[in-house]
């Protein structure tokens, strides 16, 4: 008795789009429980954790007035060092936030459906939304205390701060995907803050700085995006220290090395 082949099946293209919708309700999920455990479930508390990026703001206009450094580009300080401070920050808040993944979202994983990466792609959405909050609360807020900002080329403003999530969400990557089975690798990661506030050009152009350290610096990566979000901001401003081909290479590979490593890392774990 001959058989009739069987009529095509969807089911390969249904399996693909029931995961993808499966996956977006788990993002979704754990980004409204992040917001929780992170800010509360009051307003105030969400409000409070974006104001926090204006104290390192504040801290480095006290540092620089106690110093009684003028700013190396124009006359206003406070948005010269704005200018420096806003990309660490996106970098330093993304690269902590997705750091700390694993460390507090490790007992989601035993819920069926829930799949690492939904925990890393969760935090990584979260602070792009965030770090564009805190954008425009720090522009805001100098700009309502007279200082006017002024952006010369949105372009590649906009790029610097893409740059600079990118490069926490390469370093948070790298560090956090380490950390579960390497405990050190956290405390590196912690201790990496406080190093590049102070060697990543917040206070100082590495143009005018000797050639030796300049020659260093240029293998800084946050350094780099801080000078690109300068020559983006400032009409005046032209860089000689800035290599956006090697940046943007850097930032490539190091975002790669943490997807690799977290792939491998999803078999231990």
């Amino acid at each position: 008795m001959s058989m009739s082949p069987s009529p095509p099946t969807r089911f390969a293209g249904e399996s693909w789009r029931t995961a993808l919708s499966m996956h977006a309700r788990v993002v979704g999920a754990v980004i409204m429980r992040d917001l929780q455990t992170r800010f509360g479930t009051g307003y105030f508390g969400f409000l409070l954790g974006l104001l926090i990026p204006l104290a390192h703001l504040t801290v480095a206009i006290a540092v620089t007035t106690i110093l009684g450094r003028p700013a190396a580009i124009g006359t206003d300080v406070p948005l010269f060092l704005m200018t420096g401070v806003l990309p660490f920050v996106v970098w330093l808040y993304g690269h902590r936030q997705i750091m700390q993944t694993l460390a507090q979202n490790r007992s989601l994983l035993y819920f069926p459906g829930v799949d690492i990466f939904d925990l890393f792609a969760s935090r990584a959405i979260l602070e792009i939304v965030t770090a564009t909050l805190v954008v425009f609360i720090v522009l805001g807020t100098l700009a309502a205390l007279g200082h006017q900002p002024t952006v010369a080329n949105w372009q590649g403003f906009i790029v610097a701060l893409s740059q600079a999530w990118l490069f926490g969400i390469g370093t948070g990557l790298v560090f956090g995907s380490i950390g579960p089975l390497v405990p050190l690798a956290y405390l590196f990661g912690n201790v990496l803050g406080p190093i590049l506030w102070a060697v990543s050009g917040i206070f100082f152009l590495p143009d005018s700085t000797p050639d030796k350290v300049r020659d260093l610096l240029i293998y800084n990566p946050l350094c780099q995006i801080i000078d690109s979000f300068r020559t983006a901001y400032y009409a005046e401003y032209y860089s000689t220290f800035l290599d956006q081909t090697m940046l943007n290479s850097a930032l490539i590979c190091l975002v790669l090395t943490g997807m690799t490593i977290l792939a491998l890392m999803r078999r231990v774990i």
